[in-house]
């Protein structure tokens, strides 16, 4: 069953009829990115225990803002956040470096 459109905001580069509900790109990018339309649309469909399960096997690749923010709909007593990073912080990344010498 290939993804519903209103997830092609948030997955633009990828092809929705080959992703499922409980890929692991999905899920870091609903977690991280999706509005309350798509995460309300997500949780409803593969309901709220598989999303609890796919949220702590995913929870290294959250943001510090959406894994907090998930620790409390999902009622998980893990606070640790010094291993994830903001945002700003994973955009802003560079990916590679360069050697001019």
């Amino acid at each position: 069953m290939s993804l519903n459109k209103k997830f092609q905001n948030i997955l633009w580069e990828y092809d929705l009829s080959k992703l499922k509900l409980d890929d692991n790109i999905v899920v870091q990018r609903v977690l991280n990115l999706g509005n309350k339309d798509i995460t309300d649309y997500w949780i409803k469909e593969i309901w709220k225990t598989k999303a609890r399960k796919l949220f702590t096997k995913n929870k290294d690749k959250l943001d510090k803002k959406s894994l907090n923010y998930w620790n409390i709909i999902f009622e998980k007593k893990d606070k640790n956040l010094k291993n994830n990073k903001t945002m700003y912080e994973k955009l802003n990344k560079p990916v590679f470096t360069r050697s001019f010498g």
